[in-house]
Formats: structure tokens, C-alpha cells, sequence
């Protein structure tokens, strides 16, 4: 959520303006907070995971009981208080009391923190935090691209939680605009976002710099997991996490050219957006 105070009731546009709805996404509110019919919906629709956080930190989930649904505790990194096994990569034994130079791959595995997949998960984690950063920088430009930005990190969560769990990762998106609408967009902004591609420059601002920062953060993530998941045969044995990269590079590339537009007065432009996409 923003740094705005949260809203008891909260409606569609809310959601649509202040969260980042991934498909399949997770985000955090106060307990006690209740939506419309038609931000309900769109929760459902796009099968979006509601945790509840207190003013403490806690985080709650909903469990299903005789009595309906009720609120239980759960660690804030997780969706469950399950402790996780200790079983040694190198050895097969489990450990009885984790070393320091460990650390868990998944539920049941400890690998050295050397680990390839480790380094890949310490820069992911590096690229979320600078991507909060810019998010606290975002306030001066229209809810839309605060909504982009939210996207972003919210997708980059998703690639920490589907490298830990293995599951598959989808393609990001920006708002209601698809990974195949925002890579067109990307790469002939002229057409579509009414300015030619862009390198860096001192000229274009402070903000449009932090957001190219982030994007070039997301080019080197996407070339450690080429490393990181390339096997013997020269395949990607994680396809899914390197293309989603590689997609999501593009879409921040996309909001630099439309933060730079908004700076330069064209507001309208966020109105029209998607308007030649066949």
C-alpha cells in the first residue's frame, strides 16, 4: 500500500491506484478493512491474496472454521508458522542447529550461503529495496504511474517467491496492459508514448535517473539467473524467471518515458495510452 492512511471501505479505483495487482499477487492491510462488491471482485478475478498487518507488524491470514472465518497468526515472510526441515545439501543429515555460513534454499533444504541461487536472491532483495525508494519518490506524478511502479514491486516479489517455491513465474504486467502490449511500447516508444527512445541524461531529472537505475538493477538480475540457471547444455533451466526479467526491464523502460512526458506537461497521453495497440 502507499504511505496514505488507509481507508476503511476500500473501493475498485483504490485498488487500482495504491496496489499492485499482479495476477495472482498478495498485498497487506489493516484488520477490519472491507471492500465494495466490485473491488471484491477484482481481488477475485485476479486471484489476488489479501494478508491483514496490524500498526505492530503482525500479519494475519484468514483460516476457515466451524465458525466462519477467522483471523490466525502467521510469520510476516510466510504464509504459515511451519518450521522448516534442516536438511543438509552436502550431506543429507539434518542439522540440529544451523551454521551461520547456511541458510535454507527452500522448506527442507540447507545450502552454504555461497550458493549460486543465494546470490541471486541477496541482488533480488538489493533491487526490491531500491525499488521502494523510488516508489517514495513517485508522489508528484499522476496515480496511474504510481500504479505502474507499484506493479514493478510487486512483481519483483513475485520472482523472490517463485525462485524459493519453484513455481512458474508469468510475464509482468502494468495495470490493465499486458507483457505483450507494454514490450510493443517499449520498443517503438515514438509511435506509442509520443517520445523517442531515451539514454541517460543529467537533463531528464533526478526521478527519470532512479527509475533507470532500478531498470539497469533488473538487466544485471536478469544476467545472474542466465548464469545461475544455464546447465551444461546451454539451456535455461529457468526460462520463465529470465524472460520475466527481461520483460519487466522493458516495463520500467516504459515508465521513464512516461514520467518524462508527465514532466513535460503531457498528462493526456496516460488517457490514450493503448488506444493503436491492435
Amino acid at each position: 500500500m502507499d504511505k496514505t492512511t488507509t481507508p476503511s471501505f476500500i473501493t475498485e479505483d483504490y485498488l487500482r491506484q495504491h496496489v499492485g495487482m499482479r495476477h495472482g499477487g498478495e498485498i497487506h492491510l489493516p484488520p477490519g478493512t472491507r471492500f465494495t462488491p466490485a473491488a471484491q471482485q477484482l481481488l477475485n478475478d485476479k486471484q489476488i491474496t489479501v494478508r491483514w498487518r496490524d500498526e505492530k507488524g503482525q500479519v494475519f491470514v484468514e483460516s476457515a472454521s466451524t465458525q466462519g472465518a477467522q483471523l490466525e497468526k502467521v510469520h510476516p515472510l510466510k504464509n504459515n508458522n511451519v518450521r522448516p526441515e534442516n536438511a543438509c545439501m552436502l550431506c543429507g543429515s539434518d542439522v540440529a542447529s544451523k551454521p551461520a555460513l547456511m541458510t535454507h534454499l527452500n522448506d527442507q533444504m540447507l545450502v552454504p550461503k555461497t550458493h549460486p541461487r543465494i546470490l541471486l536472491r541477496g541482488k533480488l532483495d538489493s533491487c526490491i529495496s531500491y525499488c521502494v525508494t523510488v516508489q517514495c519518490a513517485m508522489d508528484s506524478m499522476p496515480e496511474m504511474l504510481q500504479g505502474f511502479v507499484a506493479d514493478i514491486r510487486s512483481y519483483l516479489g513475485q520472482v523472490m517467491q517463485c525462485e524459493v517455491t519453484e513455481q512458474s513465474l508469468p510475464e509482468p504486467e502494468l495495470g490493465e496492459f499486458s507483457a505483450d502490449i507494454v514490450h510493443r511500447w517499449s520498443h517503438n516508444p515514438l509511435r506509442y508514448l509520443g517520445h523517442d527512445h531515451i539514454l541517460p541524461d543529467v537533463s531528464y531529472g533526478a526521478l527519470v535517473a532512479q527509475l533507470n537505475y532500478l531498470r539497469a538493477q533488473v538487466r544485471e538480475l536478469e544476467l545472474v539467473a542466465s548464469q545461475v540457471y544455464m546447465d551444461h547444455s546451454m539451456k535455461l533451466t529457468r526460462n520463465d524467471i529470465v524472460a520475466g526479467l527481461n520483460r519487466l526491464s522493458s516495463a520500467i523502460y516504459v515508465v521513464m518515458i512516461l514520467v518524462l512526458q508527465c514532466q513535460h506537461g503531457n498528462h493526456a497521453l496516460l488517457g490514450g495510452l493503448g488506444n493503436e495497440i491492435a
